[in-house]
């Protein structure tokens, strides 16, 4: 008895050192972002501004399977008044206020289809939605960013 209780216990502690280490080797998500940064700025293609508001919500789609409370669908947006053009600040309508547009779901056959794609806003300043974007699915680990509304995507590596 006295052995089966400490394999178990040894097999524990070696799950979590495991698990420990795998955390330990991913980069947080703002090394990540940089770093894509510096390839996109390479490439001619800008950047993304707000490192830590993205980092965020990587952070909690990882973490709780979900974008952050300030993400509304765009579906939702119209319902409480936004008309859904560009030139119209989600800020400007009082129920959309300090919103940002996500969850929706995004196609694009160049992603593995054995996934479902979502899409959120980045980058929004004063309400207005920038042509920045994040893709991930909530199935898989998965995420990539867009800077120029869909011409190029960019895979993220995983991080914390």
């Amino acid at each position: 008895m006295k052995i089966n209780k400490l394999i178990t216990v040894a097999l524990l502690s070696v799950s979590l050192f495991s698990a420990m280490q795998v955390s330990a080797a991913l980069k947080t998500c703002e090394d990540e972002i940089k770093e894509t940064n510096t390839f996109l700025t390479e490439k001619g293609v800008p950047p993304v501004n707000n490192i830590t508001d993205l980092a965020t919500t990587l952070r909690n789609i990882k973490n709780f399977g979900r974008l952050p409370d300030r993400y509304i669908t765009v579906d939702e947006a119209k319902r409480l008044g936004w008309s859904g053009q560009a030139s119209e600040t989600l800020w400007g309508v009082k129920k959309t206020n300090n919103r940002w547009i996500g969850g929706d779901i995004y196609n694009n056959p160049a992603l593995p289809a054995n996934q479902a794609w979502l899409t959120a806003d980045i980058d929004v300043v004063k309400g207005y939605r920038s042509p920045k974007r994040v893709i991930y699915s909530l199935s898989g680990p998965q995420r990539f960013i867009t800077t120029d509304q869909y011409q190029h995507l960019v895979e993220l590596e995983p991080c914390q």
